[in-house]
């Protein structure tokens, strides 16, 4: 964080969108109960890091949350995500909200969950905590299924839910309210997924490999989707630039959202051949030119500034 976030915002200086600015950010922090076990408090990053934090909202940047449910089984137990004890999914994410608000500049307004996980309750709860947009839903992926593995992590459920932000059912955070359904005032801002069957089996056979379940494959091919890192290799980015070009040709109605993420951890120098810093500016740029090309209109904007345009 430290030393890939300066670099980013150094390397990405002359990439502008069409007002002229700079990229800005949502920088998700870590706050739950394996920093607060780690760390001494839930809170931990934006007490220790101030003023590279307070840099990048003087920047434009926006700072979000990103907890996790990483919890032990015991004193110096193997972590493990936590999906059974949903009362103390709920009771976590409170305290680490009021920890961090108390650390942080001004209450956190948008969310990404920690492997996109979610339930009814926990949907709910950031909605009574005054969230205004999650970011967690990745369309037609979903690596929980009907048995829970034995390693217990990087599990969650999003495969039926559609590509455009919407206002969830109170009664399925995965989907819009239908006629009659209550619906959250916590929009979803689902990550931008491209719908190439070729890419999404590809995509489908790296997740079989790493969750060892076959049925993967089955589901890329009922729901081809696809979905990669902005920071990963123009080449492995580009059917997202290919989907964006397709999305702007059927004439939206509204915004279209491209919402994309990243860690920190993968604009330094790492062990993946995926992921680099200058494939961040070479990504933007395409897109950029994807939305020139089409004479569509490019604004970078921070999460909370998409729950204003919905409301709008």
């Amino acid at each position: 964080m430290t030393e890939g976030i300066p670099a980013l915002k150094t390397r990405l200086r002359d990439v502008t969108d069409d007002d002229g600015r700079e990229p800005v950010f949502t920088w998700l922090l870590r706050a739950d109960e394996q920093i607060r076990e780690l760390e001494g408090s839930y809170a931990w990053v934006p007490r220790t890091h101030r003023s590279l934090l307070a840099a990048l909202q003087e920047s434009g940047d926006e700072l979000g949350w990103h907890p996790h449910f990483w919890r032990r089984a015991a004193a110096h137990a193997p972590w493990i995500q936590e999906l059974a004890d949903v009362d103390w999914q709920v009771e976590m994410l409170r305290q680490a909200h009021a920890d961090l608000e108390a650390g942080f500049a001004g209450r956190p307004k948008s969310v990404r969950m920690g492997w996109s996980y979610h339930n009814n309750r926990t949907y709910g709860t950031l909605e009574e905590l005054g969230v205004a947009v999650e970011c967690s839903a990745i369309p037609g992926y979903r690596t929980l299924r009907r048995s829970v593995p034995a390693t217990k992590e990087n599990l969650f459920d999003w495969y039926e839910t559609p590509g455009a932000p919407y206002r969830p059912s109170r009664a399925d955070y995965r989907r819009p309210a239908r006629e009659g359904e209550a619906s959250s005032r916590l929009l979803e801002v689902p990550s931008f997924v491209a719908t190439s069957l070729p890419w999404a089996l590809v995509s489908g056979v790296q997740m079989a490999r790493k969750t060892r379940d076959g049925g993967q494959v089955w589901q890329a091919l009922r729901r081809p989707a696809y979905c990669i890192n902005l920071t990963a290799r123009p080449r492995l980015f580009a059917p997202l630039a290919a989907q964006l070009e397709r999305a702007l040709r059927s004439v939206p109605t509204g915004p279209l959202v491209f919402a994309t993420q990243f860690h920190a951890d993968e604009v330094v120098p790492n062990q993946s051949r995926m992921y680099e810093l200058e494939s961040v500016r070479s990504n933007l740029l395409a897109l950029l030119r994807v939305c020139r090309e089409a004479r569509a209109a490019a604004a970078f904007v921070p999460a909370r500034r998409v729950a204003e345009l919905w409301s709008a």
